[in-house]
């Protein structure tokens, strides 16, 4: 779901970035603060590793106040395309924008913890009065619960369209955590709804398409996003046939290459093979459910989708200020192995893209992995 507001009286919404590849906690957001300034209706801050977080949270609570939202990352986006560490900021300002930011978790039952803060959400729902706007969700992305927690999201936000980034750990998968009141939080979510006058434009972008071999899921642990059977048969050897491999020469870039399409709501989504487990099973990176019929993908052009997508959204809305974006750390991977990660920076730079790399992406109620999503503003 894309969402264009109407121009009102010429109003934008005015995007700014900074970076700090300073090692001291506190010196990196005071770089920041000095390059943004003070008075910007929303700051966003994503942090690759080596950070230490607690220093980090009190300063960004110092300099910034209660108008910042942010988590760990597996690398950013920045002014100059991706940037393997320090802290990238996006501070966004004017356009009537208003945002308001609630916490949701823990996370180890992500519905209850919805439950439990319906009110609150009802609340930010409530906020947006008949205006123009969307919701932003961080979350951690190893709490492997995105799926759930986004569909119910969803249903408690009703009509407002929402995407979402699940924080991580430059690839280490040990700890993720997500940015609120001062501190960052493992197991934790943030919603953050966000009211404004002016022209935006919500975007989702997969490179892969589905093509014409049908795996069915026969045997899974959706809860450990686990895929035992394909077909009745051994996952992984169905898979690697599939793809016409063999089983034991798999490699990353096998899954980076082949991920697995579901259809549903009208569309596709990437449901991202993490890796082969024991007994000839397959962890995912995303929810996989009794029954899900599941098409084997194959890339269309990582850099031409880009440059077609974001190339529709400038015509749409006319010259960007810039792009607050989630685009999913395998993304960035598949790109370095085929040498055009400098030219996929540099288009993303182009548009003013800035954000992070992914363990995850939510788009309105679903969950999906090697996918951009972002919101765009004129």
């Amino acid at each position: 779901m894309s969402m264009l507001s109407e121009v009102r009286s010429g109003r934008r919404v005015a995007v700014a970035s900074a970076v700090s590849h300073r090692a001291e906690p506190a010196a990196a957001v005071a770089d920041l603060a000095t390059a943004l300034g003070p008075h910007a209706d929303l700051y966003a801050v994503f942090v690759a590793p080596g950070y230490e977080l607690t220093t980090l949270g009190s300063a960004l609570r110092e300099h910034f106040g209660d108008r910042v939202i942010g988590c760990t990352s597996s690398g950013n986006i920045c002014a100059y395309g991706y940037d393997g560490r320090g802290i990238t900021a996006l501070a966004l300002t004017g356009g009537g924008l208003e945002a308001r930011t609630t916490v949701v978790g823990p996370l180890d039952d992500a519905p209850a913890a919805v439950d439990e803060a319906s009110g609150r959400l009802a609340a930010l729902r409530a906020g947006l009065d008949g205006h123009d706007g969307f919701a932003i969700l961080l979350t951690d992305g190893l709490a492997r619960n995105e799926d759930l927690l986004a569909a119910s999201l969803m249903a408690t936000l009703g009509d407002v369209p929402v995407i979402g980034g699940s924080a991580g750990d430059g690839l280490e998968f040990r700890s993720a955590a997500v940015y609120h009141d001062g501190a960052f939080h493992p197991n934790y979510a943030t919603v953050t709804v966000v009211r404004l006058d002016a022209p935006f434009q919500l975007l989702r972008l997969q490179h892969h398409e589905a093509g014409d071999t049908v795996l069915v899921a026969t045997d899974v642990e959706p809860e450990r996003r686990i895929i035992r059977t394909f077909n009745g048969r051994p996952a992984a050897s169905a898979y690697a046939e599939a793809v016409g491999a063999d089983l034991e020469t798999i490699t990353a870039a096998t899954f980076s290459e082949h991920p697995l399409l579901l259809s549903a709501a009208g569309s596709s989504w990437i449901r991202s093979v993490a890796q082969v487990g024991p007994d000839n099973t397959l962890i995912m990176f995303a929810r996989v459910e009794l029954g899900d019929v599941l098409r084997v993908g194959y890339s269309a052009g990582i850099m031409e989708k880009l440059q077609q997508r974001l190339g529709s959204v400038e015509t749409e809305l006319g010259s960007l200020s810039g792009m607050l974006a989630f685009d999913c750390v395998l993304r960035r991977l598949e790109s370095e192995n085929l040498g055009l990660s400098g030219r996929v920076g540099e288009v993303l730079a182009r548009c003013g893209a800035v954000g992070f790399s992914t363990y995850g992406e939510q788009f309105n109620g679903m969950h999906m992995n090697q996918t951009l999503v972002a919101v765009a503003f004129a």
